[in-house]
């Protein structure tokens, strides 16, 4: 989205926040009870004679949701920051977007008697000045209108609740897991937010990915220290249960730091696939990260039900997850194991002896184990690592 665009996206936010302690936020219409959410970086405002009410506005990149309980509460893309500049202005940022600096301005807001507020921006164009509010409409979506935002006026469509997030139900973030696995019952799922984060509870984790190793086909991962995630790091999170709601995460403070140096994963924020829209100004905010089978891995399961990176058919990136990032020589699948396991797994296969009993070979898995059988995959024959087709 052009850097003018990007600010008005992010000024929707912002204006609530004012008025309050500087903090994270959701933003909902209080008519049509929807909330918003940044699903790519494009948009555009243009005022001049030649456009209808003397304005030409973008805003396809705001996605309202009203399904809280589905969606919204496990959508990083739906959570701002609110930081006070003044009495009726504010910055916003989210998403990996900060609107003062990509813009160098600031949202207008103005707080009804009812406590909502009407989001503004004022612009200048073709020899006029303008001044438009931003409404939800269910059949048109998001749009700026002429109509004076006096905070008298009882037209709700242009009213919005600035809600703080918090651990209660009502507006908690949570993660909702991606998988089950199988062979134990956990589940897990990746997470990529523009803010730092941790888990609620303590029987949640968070690693990052601090190793490949293509030889035994295991991705290795290691905890973030006191679980904290900070900013823009990907990362895969055991989580506690199967909805977000038991997989709550506390926001942290914007500044909070902890980015480990070698984390193979890397995060996505958007896909917003537009592209066989009828309509040519939806087809423009067309933003994705296309699927690479050679070089990407997304979370999946081995073939025995255990947690793995695997080779995926899907087109493009989910919004607001994780990948391993690999090598063409990459193995189809990476089981996920943890340091410690790893270690193991090299020691166990350092001590296997090579003895040959009456020319017959000696095999054992990558666990150490003696297969008598073995199907296909890696395995220790004789001392040698081969593969068995």
């Amino acid at each position: 989205m052009k850097k003018f665009l990007l600010y008005f996206v992010a000024l929707l936010p912002l204006n609530a926040f004012a008025q309050l302690s500087a903090g994270y936020y959701r933003v909902q219409n209080v008519e049509t009870n929807r909330y918003m959410s940044i699903v790519d970086t494009r948009a555009e405002f243009k005022i001049g004679a030649s456009y209808a009410n003397y304005v030409y506005a973008d805003l396809d990149a705001i996605y309202m949701d009203n399904d809280f309980d589905g969606s919204v509460v496990c959508n990083p893309a739906s959570i701002c920051y609110i930081e006070p500049i003044s009495s009726d202005m504010l910055n916003l940022s989210g998403q990996g977007l900060n609107l003062f600096q990509m813009t160098g301005r600031y949202l207008n807001y103005l707080e009804r008697p009812d406590h909502s507020f009407r989001l503004f921006a004022t612009g200048s164009g073709g020899g006029m000045t303008v001044t438009r509010y931003l409404i939800d409409n269910t059949s048109h979506g998001t749009y700026f209108h002429p109509a004076v935002g006096d905070g008298t006026d009882a037209a709700n469509n242009r009213n919005w609740k600035l809600l703080q997030v918090t651990l209660d139900d009502a507006q908690c973030l949570g993660v909702k897991p991606e998988l089950q696995v199988t062979a134990d019952g956990s589940y897990w799922t990746t997470l990529y937010a523009g803010f730092p984060c941790q888990p609620s509870d303590a029987a949640m984790k968070a690693y990052y990915v601090s190793k490949v190793d293509n030889t035994f086909g295991l991705a290795v991962i290691s905890a973030l220290p006191n679980n904290i995630i900070a900013s823009e790091v990907p990362v895969l999170i055991q989580c506690t249960g199967a909805t977000p709601k038991v997989n709550k995460m506390t926001l942290l403070a914007p500044n909070t730091t902890g980015v480990p140096s070698n984390n193979q994963l890397v995060g996505n924020y958007y896909c917003n696939d537009q592209q066989n829209s009828s309509d040519e100004k939806e087809r423009g905010h067309h933003n994705v990260t296309d699927y690479n089978a050679s070089t990407m891995r997304v979370l999946g399961l081995t073939t025995d039900g255990k947690l793995a990176f695997v080779k995926s058919e899907i087109k493009y990136l989910p919004a607001n997850k994780a990948y391993l990032k690999v090598s063409s020589s990459a193995p189809d699948i990476l089981r996920v194991v943890t340091e410690e396991e790893y270690q193991e797994i090299l020691t166990g296969i350092n001590e296997i002896a090579s003895p040959v009993n009456n020319g017959q070979k000696v095999i054992y898995d990558l666990q150490g184990r003696r297969i008598t059988a073995p199907s296909k995959g890696l395995y220790i024959v004789n001392g040698k690592k081969m593969v068995i087709k």
